[in-house]
């Protein structure tokens, strides 16, 4: 651990390219896992009694393979996943990968192409780089990916037509004729204030946070307003890419009324005084935007939480 510590800035980051490219590499092959699953027979299992929340024999495959290249290349790394996670007490090493295996199982497993493989890596808490593999029309997929001062790229594999560099379209205001991403329970928990009002965009929910915030990078959402139940491993790897990508990334911290919205510099603020657990990082939950920033800055201002709600947000 003191040796991380100890790096020059220019060995942190040649260190944080190292750890990209391995994040890509690990991106594709679990993407490839995931294709080569998705037109066969996919058993399906669930985490909770009602049947809500799904897990396939293609999450648990891709995050073992996963865990095990991590625990193969940086063993003193530690790794929060979603899936069949050791959930400790201990803390947290400096750099932690998160991952979601398979984000937008029910998508999966009912046929609908729409799912991402998510990896993204905290340094004492920070997102500092990500790397996302999502299936694209006529590439085998593509993998968007970025390190802390490296810039965004969609990378298509065994294609140069999809390998640029991302940046976010800049604007002043949200475009009512372009699409943004909204929570599928956002209605239920929060509104929008009356200057919005035919400005919100044309929502879309397509079942899978790590797919919404690739389409936020790439600039097909002009934003991204996730206030359900998020979890750490839905928007580790993507919100390094959005910011990378030239994006805000902004996370809700108050009960107030307008909610308290700050700039996401890392999902722990107490790291350097009190490193949390695997278990503490693992119920991580709070509201994101994301997206172009002036835009997301009009968005943050005009959010409120629903009254009968409000004390629960």
């Amino acid at each position: 651990m003191a040796e991380l510590l100890n790096r020059s800035p220019v060995e942190t980051d040649e260190f944080l390219v190292e750890l990209e490219q391995a994040a890509v590499n690990m991106a594709w092959e679990a993407g490839k896992m995931l294709t080569s699953h998705f037109s066969g027979p996919i058993t399906v299992e669930y985490k909770d009694e009602r049947q809500s929340d799904p897990v396939t024999d293609a999450d648990r495959e891709s995050q073992s393979f996963l865990i095990n290249k991590i625990k193969e290349s940086f063993p003193e790394h530690s790794v929060i996943g979603e899936e069949d996670i050791d959930v400790s007490d201990e803390p947290v090493s400096e750099f932690a990968w998160v991952l979601d295996p398979l984000d937008g199982t029910r998508n999966f497993s009912q046929g609908l192409p729409i799912f991402a493989c998510s990896i993204g890596i905290m340094q004492r808490g920070k997102p500092v780089v990500g790397a996302i593999f999502i299936p694209w029309p006529g590439t085998d997929g593509v993998v968007l990916h970025a390190h802390s001062g490296g810039g965004a790229f969609k990378d298509g594999l065994r294609s140069t037509s999809f390998d640029r560099r991302l940046h976010i379209p800049a604007a002043s205001l949200p475009d009512a004729r372009r699409l943004i991403g909204l929570s599928g329970g956002f209605s239920y928990g929060f509104r929008f204030d009356e200057p919005m009002k035919g400005k919100v965009g044309e929502t879309r929910q397509i079942g899978s946070i790590a797919y919404e915030l690739s389409m936020t990078a790439t600039g097909v959402y002009q934003y991204s307003a996730l206030t359900g139940s998020l979890s750490i491993w839905d928007v580790a790897a993507g919100s390094i890419i959005v910011q990378e990508a030239g994006g805000q990334v902004l996370i809700g911290g108050s009960k107030s009324e307008p909610i308290s919205w700050r700039p996401l510099r890392a999902f722990s603020d107490e790291w350097e005084t009190n490193p949390p657990s695997p278990s503490e990082l693992h119920s991580w939950h709070k509201p994101m935007l994301f997206g172009s920033p002036n835009v997301v800055k009009s968005v943050a201002s005009a959010i409120r939480p629903r009254r009968r709600l409000s004390r629960q947000v």
